[in-house]
């Protein structure tokens, strides 16, 4: 009886191995199971418009922030930005596309061709009316001047009477049209959907300054070996630089907060920032 009550005992505790492997194997194979299922659902519920890539539309016009290199490459840091922070989302990577700036939100929110919008676009009251904003970058406006100019003005309002080239749908734009309420000799306002052309057409003499954000007319200036010179102090300073998204995608929103922490924690952002010459613009 005693080698038969033993004999059970061990069938029994062999039989609790085996179930206890069973399960187990079964447990780690249902957690990885469900990871995986976690991460489709979780690329599901971003809604990307190519699914395991953040999609980025841009007006690639604007270095340092955007922009194509020699070889036709998008670079800048906006563009660097964009695909680290992809991949801190756990996506495969970003794809750029190219959009001009006074389209990109009826782009964005209408026709749907992006996920979020990086453009150097500053988070404004009226913009959030239509689109909301992650926001990772300060942001100031300048007017640039040839270093001969007789001009010096620390604002739109100092340039009454004169010419001045900027890119069409952008808050220099909006300041500028704000400042001719109160100028008496109105600003002769140039518009052109490129900031490029912009640039192009105040360095061909078609405009007595050009108008843009602090990190564009600071290379422009630099750029030019004493050719160019910033007309005053830079201003409009209290504002942000924001990632665009619809205000419908709020997962999207939580993730594009949780990766901006996670490349702020690990280094990147301020890497990224440096390379590009902006680093005193970081939040």
């Amino acid at each position: 009886m005693e080698d038969e009550h033993m004999l059970r005992s061990s069938r029994m505790k062999a039989s609790l191995v085996a179930v206890f492997a069973v399960a187990l194997l079964a447990s780690s194979s249902g957690y990885r199971t469900a990871s995986a299922h976690q991460v489709d659902r979780s690329g599901a519920a971003l809604n990307l418009v190519h699914p395991g890539h953040l999609t980025v539309g841009s007006d690639t016009t604007y270095p340092p922030m955007e922009n194509r290199d020699a070889s036709g490459q998008f670079v800048g840091a906006d563009i660097g930005l964009a695909r680290a922070l992809a991949h801190a989302m756990g996506l495969k990577g970003a794809i750029i596309v190219d959009n001009s700036f006074d389209s990109i939100i009826p782009a964005l929110t209408t026709r749907h061709e992006f996920d979020v919008i990086m453009s150097s676009m500053n988070d404004t009251p009226d913009r959030r009316k239509v689109i909301s904003f992650v926001d990772y970058m300060t942001s100031s406006e300048s007017l640039v001047v040839k270093a001969s100019s007789s001009i010096h003005a620390n604002g739109y309002g100092g340039m009454c009477g004169r010419t001045v080239a900027v890119e069409s749908g952008t808050t220099e734009l909006f300041g500028l049209q704000a400042a001719n309420k109160t100028c008496g000799n109105k600003i002769n306002i140039k518009t052109f959907t490129k900031d490029t052309d912009a640039y192009q057409a105040f360095a061909s003499g078609h405009a007595e300054a050009y108008s843009g954000d602090l990190p564009v007319g600071a290379l422009y200036v630099k750029n030019s070996h004493g050719g160019l010179r910033l007309a005053g102090r830079p201003f409009n300073s209290g504002q942000n630089y924001g990632i665009g998204l619809s205000k419908h995608a709020m997962a999207l929103h939580q993730a594009l907060i949780r990766g901006l922490r996670k490349i702020r924690h690990n280094g990147q952002y301020r890497r990224i920032l440096n390379r590009w010459g902006v680093g005193g613009a970081a939040i």
